[in-house]
């Protein structure tokens, strides 16, 4: 006999394909690589017990207080550890069950069935600023040089490609619909009038309605929100165009959002956020919404690296996730950089969030984030 000690994150069902088990029981024995661990706040002594007994029984585990068994503790926090099949047995036991585990029940069964996970590689949305003042001064085109820089991103074949005309860095002022207008008029005519909005999905990076129904009237199939739908007219635009909608959170504007803002539950009242807008937007029958949780944006660095590592919480809205990170002061915050010496950090941050469960991630550097990619496609696809 020889032994291998195999890295963790093998594919499973690539190393079955040495082993050639049956279907049946490779479909089952999938379900059982992984632990998942969930974090439960504020569960009562009666949830927690009767969650204890349950995981116990099929074979789980649930970390609790010391003192929960005996009910000495009202409230508590709790961690679940589980892996998939296990996971599925517990739906169905929670199901049944009072004390609000019917919703840990619902939140565990969204997570486990949605279509956002397990993807080779992600959605990569190249960045083009047709302004002055964007923090990344690399980004920025003129309206002379503007095709030459599509090209050469449309070459490399990205999934999308999103231009803008405003800063949205903090403290930056909006320069007014007019102005906006002017700086991307012959740059969407152009897109329209060479046809290259067909060799890519366009996004506007825009909250102003005219602009965009502009660009939508251009071949552009994506309105890239980031105020988080303060203006339902973007949502009907969004209707009416069968265009697609990113969602991006943010706390107040760029000019008055904060750099160190507070909040309770981080997670939780981004989740929140995300609830209500999906409400808002369900009734506008939108043909793709893309969750974006808003790196930087009104948040400190310590917010931006937990969003990124707990992403996969926000999966269980079964909607693809994009991350953006290129390049911003989070990485200064960890080590100390310039925006045009960020490229280091970026990709790991990037190949991190993909990780995590990002759908698509927001680049200005496309060639790098491709060559990233493609070797953390190949290295998933060795065996042995």
């Amino acid at each position: 006999m020889i032994f291998y000690k195999l890295n963790e994150e093998s594919d499973f069902n690539l190393l079955c394909e040495f082993i050639k088990p049956h279907k049946m029981g490779q479909e089952i024995m999938s379900k059982k690589t992984k632990t998942h661990f969930i974090f439960i706040k504020d569960i009562s002594c009666s949830a927690a017990n009767i969650l204890k007994q349950d995981s116990l029984r099929v074979g789980a585990e649930l970390v609790t207080n010391k003192d929960i068994i005996s009910c000495c503790k009202e409230n508590t926090n709790a961690l679940l550890l589980a892996n998939e099949e296990q996971i599925l047995k517990l739906i169905q036991k929670e199901k049944k069950q009072d004390f609000k585990l019917k919703n840990l029940a619902l939140f565990l069964q969204s997570h486990f069935s949605n279509s956002n996970t397990n993807l080779k590689s992600p959605r990569l949305m190249a960045i083009i600023n047709i302004n002055e003042d964007s923090f990344n001064a690399d980004s920025r085109v003129s309206e002379k040089a503007f095709e030459k820089r599509l090209i050469s991103f449309l070459e490399l074949k990205p999934e999308f490609i999103d231009i803008g005309a405003v800063s949205s860095r903090p403290g930056s002022l909006y320069c007014g619909e007019k102005e906006e207008f002017k700086r991307l008029k012959n740059c969407l005519d152009l897109i329209y009038k060479k046809n290259y909005y067909k060799e890519s999905n366009f996004s506007l990076d825009s909250f102003n309605e005219y602009c965009l129904e502009y660009a939508l009237n251009k071949g552009f199939n994506l309105i890239n929100d980031i105020t988080g739908l303060k203006n339902e007219n973007l949502a009907k635009l969004a209707q009416n165009y069968k265009a697609s909608y990113c969602l991006m959170h943010m706390q107040n504007d760029p000019l008055t959002m904060q750099e160190n803002p507070y909040y309770n539950d981080l997670i939780s009242e981004i989740n929140d956020f995300f609830g209500e807008k999906l409400e808002i937007l369900a009734k506008y029958k939108i043909k793709e919404v893309i969750l974006d949780v808003g790196i930087g944006f009104g948040k400190s660095p310590v917010h931006n690296m937990l969003l990124i590592k707990h992403l996969g919480h926000f999966l269980h809205f079964n909607k693809p996730l994009l991350i953006g990170a290129s390049r911003k002061s989070v990485i200064n915050a960890y080590f100390k950089s310039e925006v045009k010496e960020r490229l280091a950090g970026t990709l790991y941050l990037h190949l991190q969030a993909f990780k995590n469960g990002a759908n698509i991630i927001r680049v200005h550097d496309l060639y790098e984030h491709k060559q990233m990619f493609a070797l953390n496609l190949a290295m998933g696809e060795l065996i042995l």
